[in-house]
């Protein structure tokens, strides 16, 4: 890769020598140490499992009723179960 392909474009050698870029040094390979990457897993963003359920009127309607259908199985269940 010694050719230069741009030697013989003037015009084009010209543009390109008209800009300058400043690379700053960035380090790449930055490797954190296994407890740096456990607190940032644990201190991440999650996810909200009820939005997708409030946005419909059904799942609304599950949120407010799926506590007490579970509490009045809880309540029934030792009856049904030591009677």
């Amino acid at each position: 890769m010694s050719q230069d392909p741009f030697k013989n474009e003037r015009f084009l050698q010209s543009k390109l020598d008209e800009y300058h870029v400043k690379v700053p040094d960035i380090p790449l390979h930055s490797r954190k140490k296994r407890w740096e990457r456990f607190i940032n897993y644990l201190a991440s963003p999650a996810k909200n499992p009820i939005d997708p359920m409030v946005s419909t009127l059904n799942g609304i309607m599950l949120v407010k009723t799926g506590p007490v259908l579970c509490g009045a199985v809880l309540s029934v269940l030792p009856v049904l179960v030591f009677v």
